[in-house]
């Protein structure tokens, strides 16, 4: 009784360690936070670009500035090189009614990123890393005027079931105000499908 006591004991105690040593270890699972389910995917690398984003001025304060008819215009530009390194440009402008850019209306803000892994998100969607490196608004009527966009939030998202022709685009700027989604599509002349 006793010997066939130790055999199950000893089978029981074999098996827990097999099964331990077979599990996957907590920071190798795939959906760990911590770890990347892609490295940095090179088919993000070419120019992306928003239609043109146009609202009519409604507010009264505004429309006396730029007048009755005036519309404000914003169009989104990412240029994604190599390295994984990227430049994002937000133009904003108010364009009066026949769409021409009014002075002193137009202002830039640019960002450098550093775009890395992507993880899976939700459904489809592949949530890339995107550090941004450096954000600053500029005034193209005003040579001198720079202004740090600390805080500045960017988030880029593909998805495994698209054709890799479009992009969403997150941005959250440090005073809320102005933060947006956008769709970009990408430019002739630009690589590979979009996917992880």
């Amino acid at each position: 009784m006793r010997k066939q006591l130790f055999t199950v004991g000893a089978v029981l105690l074999l098996s827990a360690a097999f099964a331990t040593a077979q599990s996957t270890p907590p920071a190798s699972r795939p959906n760990d936070e911590s770890q990347p389910a892609t490295a940095f995917n090179p088919s993000l690398i070419g120019t992306w670009r928003s239609a043109a984003d146009q609202m009519k001025l409604t507010d009264d304060f505004e429309k006396s500035v730029w007048g009755a008819d005036a519309s404000s215009v914003r169009t989104t530009e990412l240029v994604v090189r190599q390295s994984g390194e990227a430049t994002l440009k937000i133009t904003k402008s108010v364009v009066d009614a026949r769409g021409r850019a009014l002075p002193a209306s137009t202002w830039v803000e640019e960002a450098q990123l550093q775009i890395g892994a992507g993880r899976d998100g939700v459904a489809t969607r592949v949530e890339h890393d995107a550090k941004v490196v450096s954000a600053v608004r500029l005034f193209p009527d005003d040579k001198d005027y720079r202004w740090p966009l600390d805080g500045l939030r960017v988030k880029v998202v593909t998805f495994r079931d698209g054709n890799g022709s479009t992009i969403e685009l997150r941005y959250d700027t440090p005073e809320g105000r102005g933060s947006f989604w956008e769709t970009l599509r990408r430019q002739s002349g630009g690589r590979g499908a979009a996917r992880k």
